[in-house]
């Protein structure tokens, strides 16, 4: 039916009954794509991967119905959580209920089981749950991709993000809806444990080499998201969307344990926000030094316990509770309280850092609390990203705020357990817990300790001004074009080079320099349309239609198109083809045919153009070709380039030394234009009267001058008298004629002269004689 004509096809369609439409309907076998259908053959995975809108969803969902009509089960459906099985895999506009006809549709009864009209039935699992897929108990089972928004708490719904066009838009469950990039680690990084876990993972059962993450392409971070211009949906990274660019940053814990390994110590950590893109290690120092840096950024304090350094982060876990009785007495007071003054807690905090979205520049960002008090400057050698820092700095100035308040008491020395960085709370005190700062032994155990923060900050969602940060530009060698065109009648001595600039990818701009002055002469913000002849072209007739000859060309990039005849001899459509001869010819054309892309075949020629008619000539398959359009510039050649050698250099902007082309512009198309109309008639003294008519570039085309314009003086002309193909007599004239006299004419030809060819040019004083046109006398 598909490969019927629309007529046909509709005749079919209208024969079949309403069932026999529907039946057509939900035949997957004939809509899908290859890809789509499961493999041939005995096999034991099916791995189908593909991003959003590719089909994956549809193709499972009917791989499952084909299994239920076969009454092949039980069979497992796995999602990332019990919400995104029921919404995507069952409920969705390509689950399991939209695939299947009313009359094969199955029920879902209880929380998460499916039974079909058939007696086939299906179990809904989490992945987080996997021991309830341990066994033999299913005879096939879907399974979806892991993946975790960077959002906050994106745990309690892994598959919601920020994404206004997806149906999985939203917060997760009590999200506050900040960024939050360790979340969305912690959760792949728990995956790979238990898969990577043998005795949790039993081979054969999931292959931790197949474990596949959503959602991440290949666009360059930090371009991507910045460019919002460029891909509109790069605001959605900033609400938890795409790993790209924060697969590189570390947990807390990771990097404690990457430092500690370099000084071949031993640390423990729990993981704590902020997601940390870099360290600097600045010179030598300890492994304690450097982890201070880290525990301070996340909230924790360093401990020693035994060999090893702890991290202990604060309000985490539960204090130990000390009973007021068991407080040793002093001669000081069994608990003495020390507060600071309002006015002398920090009520503004910056921190410097490495902004790891603007290509690891020194940046600060800034806490503030509603207080009055003093700026504390704190600089840490670490790379963070916008929220990770704003995150950083709240918990740092939350941190000098509490650090004011402290206690002081004593204990009995067989109170031996505690040590500094345990977190103790006294009963019948409303404040703490207190972090122990310092102990003193003696008889008694003299203990300070800190108030705690309470709570954590929250990663800060910030709209910043982004920085004008400049596009990426590929480093390329260009490939130029310069075609040595006639003047134009604007400036009729000047000839003009016409340059044309091809590089992919386009660098944003070229410019043309003077390699040996260091001039900058021209630049172009656009790829010229430049390409080769695919086909020989022949000579043809000047400034008219020649419709016997084609152009066939290949283009490396633009379009043609076709024009009506009057746009074409008004400028429309113009190419420069060079010909064997070296020179550029300018041709016009009507008719564009595209006949695969790239390739054209241009007709209804106008040929030798623009005052080069000259160069009509041959022109062999692989000759250059470029189109006359917007994207080239133009540049004025002075007499004294012509015939001489000049690099110039084409440089972008995304560096390098640029390519050189050595331009010699040769004195052809400035060269006097090759009059018309040239005749001869012999006068009564049986002298041969030969005149002519003079051109000029700057005439254009007016019909009201009664001559044309003289652009070379002092006027002179050259006439040769040509017999047999050998040049006898050279005359030379000031105006447009020349008279051969009798005599000459018996002494060239041996009687008067009856027939014979003579050739024109007109001869300028700096350039010499022009180009040439030939007459025929017959008496």
């Amino acid at each position: 039916m598909t490969s019927s004509s629309p007529a046909s096809s509709q005749a079919e369609v209208d024969a079949l009954g309403d069932d026999e439409v529907e039946a057509q309907y939900y035949n997957w076998q004939k809509w899908a794509f290859a890809k789509q259908l499961p493999p041939d053959g005995d096999w034991t995975t099916w791995l189908l991967m593909g991003g959003r809108g590719s089909g994956k969803t549809r193709a499972g969902a009917e791989w499952v119905r084909q299994l239920a009509r076969q009454r092949i089960s039980p069979i497992a459906l796995v999602g990332e959580t019990m919400t995104e099985a029921l919404d995507i895999m069952v409920r969705g506009e390509s689950g399991l209920m939209a695939v299947h006809r009313d009359d094969e549709r199955p029920t879902l009864w209880g929380k998460n089981h499916l039974r079909w009209p058939n007696g086939a039935e299906a179990t809904i699992l989490t992945a987080s749950d996997p021991e309830r897929f341990r066994g033999p108990q299913f005879a096939a089972a879907w399974c979806d991709e892991i993946g975790c928004g960077a959002v906050d708490k994106g745990a309690n719904q892994p598959n919601i993000f920020g994404d206004n066009k997806s149906a999985e838009d939203g917060r997760p469950y009590f999200s506050a809806g900040t960024p939050d990039a360790l979340i969305q680690r912690q959760v792949l990084r728990a995956h790979h444990q238990r898969w990577n876990d043998s005795t949790l993972n039993p081979a054969g059962m999931v292959d931790p080499e197949r474990l596949y993450c959503w959602t991440w392409d290949a666009r360059p971070y930090p371009v991507f998201p910045a460019l919002t211009e460029v891909w509109s949906d790069g605001t959605n990274h900033a609400t938890g969307h795409w790993l790209t660019g924060r697969l590189g940053g570390l947990a807390s814990d990771e990097l404690a344990h990457a430092v500690a390994s370099e000084f071949d110590s031993l640390v423990f950590a729990a993981p704590s926000a902020p997601l940390i893109g870099g360290l600097t290690v600045s010179g030598a120092g300890t492994a304690r030094d450097v982890l201070e840096t880290v525990f301070d950024l996340t909230g924790q304090k360093l401990a020693a316990r035994g060999d090893a350094m702890v991290g202990l982060a604060q309000g985490a876990g539960k204090a130990i509770e000390l009973e007021y009785e068991i407080l040793a007495s002093t001669d000081a007071p069994v608990l003495l309280r020390r507060r600071s003054d309002g006015a002398e807690k920090p009520a503004r905090l910056t921190l410097g850092h490495f902004d790891r979205e603007r290509d690891y520049l020194a940046a600060t960002s800034a806490a503030i609390r509603p207080e009055q008090g003093p700026l504390v400057t704190q600089n840490l050698p670490v790379v963070l990203d916008s929220g990770a820092a704003r995150q950083a700095a709240e918990r740092l100035l939350d941190q000098h705020a509490a650090g004011g308040d402290r206690i002081e008491f004593a204990l009995p020395p067989g109170q031996i357990a505690l040590e500094p960085g345990d977190r103790v709370s006294l009963s019948g005190l409303a404040e703490g817990p207190f972090e122990i700062t310092e102990i003193r032994d003696g008889a008694v155990r003299q203990i300070s300790a800190s108030a705690v923060r309470r709570g954590d900050a929250l990663a800060t969602g910030i709209d910043r001004p982004r920085g004008n940060r400049p596009a990426i530009m590929p480093v390329v060698a260009p490939v130029v074009v310069a075609a040595h065109l006639p003047p134009l009648p604007s400036d009729p001595l000047r000839s003009r080079l016409v340059l044309g600039v091809y590089a992919d990818p386009w660098p944003g701009a070229v410019e043309i320099v003077d390699d040996a002055t260091g001039t900058q002469l021209a630049r172009l913000s656009r790829p010229a349309a430049i390409g080769e002849l695919l086909t020989p072209l022949a000579s043809g007739p000047e400034a008219q239609w020649d419709r016997g000859n084609r152009l066939d060309i290949q283009l490396n990039a633009g379009h043609l198109a076709d024009a009506e005849p009057l746009a074409a001899l008004a400028g429309t459509n113009r190419v420069a083809v060079e010909t064997d001869a070296g020179d550029w010819e300018v041709i016009g054309f009507a008719n564009s045919e595209l006949v695969t892309p790239g390739q054209y075949r241009l007709t209804a020629l106008l040929r030798g153009l623009e005052g080069s008619g000259h160069a009509i000539g041959t022109a062999s398959a692989g000759r250059r070709v470029l189109v006359l359009n917007q994207a080239v510039v133009t540049l004025a050649v002075e007499t004294d380039w012509i015939g001489e050698g000049r690099d110039l250099r084409a440089t972008t902007t995304g560096g390098g030394a640029g390519e050189i082309v050595t331009v010699a512009p040769g004195p052809g198309p400035v060269l006097p234009l090759p009059p018309v109309h040239l005749k001869g008639s012999r006068v009564a003294d049986g002298s041969i009267t030969l005149q002519w008519t003079r051109r000029s570039r700057a005439d254009g085309d007016g019909w009201g001058v009664a001559e044309p314009p003289l652009e070379f003086a002092p006027e002179n002309w050259q006439v040769e008298i040509v017999t047999g193909g050998v040049t006898v007599r050279t005359l030379n004239a000031v105006h447009s004629s020349a008279l051969y006299p009798l005599a000459d004419q018996v002494t060239d030809h041996g009687a008067p002269a009856s027939s014979f060819t003579f050739n024109v040019r007109q001869v300028s004083a700096a350039l010499g004689a022009g180009h040439g046109a030939t007459g025929e006398f017959h008496d």
